[in-house]
């Protein structure tokens, strides 16, 4: 058996791992966020996501139950967070590439298709450009357009981004629910990190 010498004061090897386990959760599950947001840039409808967060609620699960044998409290702890920073992102990042490299165009509301949902409706329209091309544009929660009115868009001259309403970009506010997103997934692992390495050495001393 091999003892720690006096002035080792390195944390011991079931402490480290703890650590190494958490931080490599944490960048996996970071790097998930960023591909969901890339492959869902071009959609206009957050629905999109709904299989990435399963899978990152799946993934939660399992590293709970590696550092705290128990899935369900890293689950419940990062479900909020897992949702601001993957919307947050999803919409900051957008509304940054619309802004910068962005093309305003005036287009013509051809037609009108309404989803209802719980305590109203959302809207989506068909718009035409002016040379005549045909698309899409979900103007956002609260506001509808009227049939056969002008409005002005900005559209992605590189299809990245879905089409959005002029003037509604701003990237700020998505991005610092974004960031407490990821400060939040970030302090529910150590959480859960805390608690199993707390309770593996309460288990190891009353053994």
């Amino acid at each position: 058996m091999r003892h720690r010498r006096p002035d080792d004061r390195r944390p011991p090897w079931g402490v480290r791992r703890t650590v190494l386990s958490a931080a490599a959760a944490v960048v996996l599950l970071l790097g998930w966020f960023a591909l969901a947001v890339r492959l869902a840039l071009p959609s206009a409808e957050p629905v999109g996501f709904l299989p990435f967060v399963l899978i990152a609620f799946a993934a939660l699960v399992v590293v709970g139950r590696r550092l705290a044998r128990t899935g369900l409290l890293l689950a419940l702890l990062g479900l909020l967070p897992v949702l601001a920073a993957v919307l947050g992102g999803w919409t900051a990042v957008g509304d940054e590439i619309l802004r910068s490299r962005g093309k305003p165009v005036e287009v013509l509301v051809t037609a009108e298709s309404a989803v209802r949902l719980r305590g109203g409706f959302a809207y989506t329209y068909d718009v035409r450009k002016p040379d005549g091309s045909p698309d899409s544009l979900d103007p956002g929660t609260g506001t509808r357009l009227v049939v056969g009115s002008r409005v002005r868009i900005v559209e992605d001259p590189g299809g990245l981004v879905a089409t959005q309403l002029a003037g509604k970009q701003d990237p700020a506010v998505p991005l610092v629910f974004a960031g407490l997103g990821v400060g939040g997934l970030v302090g529910s692992v150590a959480v859960t990190a805390v608690a199993g390495e707390r309770r593996r050495v309460r288990n190891a001393t009353t053994r």
